[in-house]
């Protein structure tokens, strides 16, 4: 598809775009970005397209903090394209009307100008932009993603991906070698994945970012995990836990000796809750020892080991040489194998204080998964002090929140009881026009008591231990999830993205 556009004499055609075309372009889709700020930026918006991103041509469209601007002006996401900005100026010019264009640059103008005269300069600053801007934005992981014409960066943000700009093809691999270069990988290695590590430091804050790439059909893939240490000081009060869960949960940390096990799929905040129960608990007095893969942050007077694969230090290995470092607590980060649960099991038996991690969808399921791992059901009853499942839910925005209202229907369909008040966020430019800003934890405790050990000594299903823990009072993940959504913290959707009921 070529450009087709009305006729600019004094325009340089071959700088507009494949598939641009000047005369479907209306006031409507002018007005979504004011004049002031189209000149600004260089950017002129043409059209809107079939997944409702609004397409714009700009002199910067690799540059992610025009782009983001953008998107805070517009409150759509945007997909931008390339051309000179002497050709976006004067169909700015054009489009808006005869209001006067300054075609002087300030010192913002002067920095994005900057990008497409040196090369190696571009390359760095474009890097550098796109961190910084993740950082900002408080995005947990930053994907450069190539594909046939583009690379699209995308942030995740409150554990949702959003795409925030793309790259040109022809970039594509200088960027990638820029972000090798700051991890200290092999610029020259293609073929196969490497990680890596960058810090940065400055300003008061210290971030650490674990790097990965992989090959795909169309280059490599990279994506960046950001860890920003400077502002992590997470506690038990702070995790969103109620304060009739919180204090079970308080006094299964005070016990001297037993298993805490925290389950839930990937990216349910389970690691967040080990490291609020390692500070409620780091004291003088007591030695604290972690086996973890990867170490995501480092905790002043705990003891925090790096599993290595590669040099025989395992979870099991690593947790065995533990047990002679004369330890009162210990933190795995994960039972993966029978192995390693065995001996954490083993030594909350002998005296210890064990808190660790499972893959399951909730607390009873635990207790079946261990006992299906080939642990004895008597070594499960007797280790178990409580469980705790749970998930993240995106908080909706302060500054844009708003009460909703469900069909009937809807509300029977999706297991909502009448009385729950609904909750949404409108989108402003405080939540980056999503609608949500940060997460909060709900979660199921399921605290081991006599009843329940005689249960899983006689080889129960996690159906019975569901509902006998139920009859003790205990409250699933869905209608903690109800509780949440009626006190306006989250939304329909997120409860039932997380935690639907059944």
């Amino acid at each position: 598809m070529t450009a087709t556009a009305l006729h600019f004499p004094d325009i340089d055609q071959d700088s507009l775009p494949e598939g641009f075309n000047s005369r479907s372009i209306s006031q409507s889709i002018l007005s979504l970005i004011a004049v002031d700020f189209a000149i600004e930026y260089a950017s002129l918006p043409f059209a809107i397209d079939e997944h409702g991103r609004l397409e714009v041509l700009t002199e910067n469209p690799y540059h992610i903090g025009t782009v983001q601007a953008l998107q805070m002006h517009t409150g759509m996401i945007v997909r931008a394209y390339r051309s000179t900005r002497d050709t976006v100026l004067k169909l700015i010019d054009f489009f808006y009307g005869s209001q006067q264009i300054n075609h002087g640059v300030n010192s913002k103008s002067e920095r994005q100008r900057r990008f497409s005269i040196n090369l190696m300069e571009t390359t760095v600053v474009i890097v550098n932009d796109i961190i910084h801007e993740a950082i900002r934005l408080r995005a947990s992981d930053i994907h450069f993603e190539p594909f046939e014409k583009e690379m699209i960066v995308r942030f995740r943000i409150d554990g949702v991906l959003h795409e925030m700009g793309v790259i040109p093809k022809d970039r594509v691999p200088e960027i990638v070698s820029r972000i090798k270069i700051l991890s200290n990988m092999n610029i020259a290695e293609k073929r196969r994945a490497q990680d890596g590590k960058i810090r940065i430091s400055g300003q008061g804050r210290d971030v650490d970012i674990r790097v990965s790439t992989l090959p795909t059909g169309f280059g490599e893939k990279a994506v960046l995990r950001l860890l920003d240490k400077s502002n992590y000081s997470v506690t038990l009060d702070s995790i969103g836990m109620d304060s009739e869960r919180l204090s079970v949960f308080r006094k299964a940390l005070s016990m001297p000796n037993g298993i805490i096990l925290f389950t839930g799929p990937t990216g349910s905040g389970k690691s967040t809750s080990l490291y609020a129960a390692i500070n409620h608990l780091k004291r003088p007095d007591i030695n604290i020892s972690t086996v973890e893969d990867p170490i995501e942050y480092n905790i002043t007077g705990v003891n925090q080991t790096q599993v290595n694969q590669y040099t025989g230090m395992t979870f099991a290995n690593s947790l065995r040489t533990l047990l002679r470092q004369d330890p009162d607590v210990i933190m795995v980060g994960e039972m993966r194998d029978s192995e390693t649960a065995e001996i954490a099991i083993r030594s909350s038996l002998t005296g210890h204080l064990v808190l660790s991690t499972l893959h399951t969808n909730d607390a009873p399921s635990a207790i079946t998964r261990l006992v299906d791992m080939g642990i004895e059901p008597y070594l499960v009853s007797s280790s178990l002090t409580i469980i705790i499942a749970q998930r993240l839910v995106r908080k909706i925005c302060t500054h844009c929140s708003c009460e909703t209202t469900l069909a009937p229907d809807i509300r029977a369909g999706y297991g909502i009881p009448p009385e729950i008040r609904c909750y949404k966020g409108l989108g402003c430019s405080a939540c980056g026009f999503t609608g949500f800003r940060g997460r909060s934890g709900i979660f199921e405790v399921l605290p081991v008591t006599d009843t329940i050990r005689t249960l899983i000594n006689d080889k129960a299903y996690a159906a019975q231990i569901r509902e006998e823990a139920r009859k003790e009072g205990m409250i699933t993940l869905h209608e903690h999830a109800m509780q949440v959504l009626d006190s306006g913290v989250t939304s329909v959707e997120e409860v039932l993205r997380e935690a639907p009921g059944v």
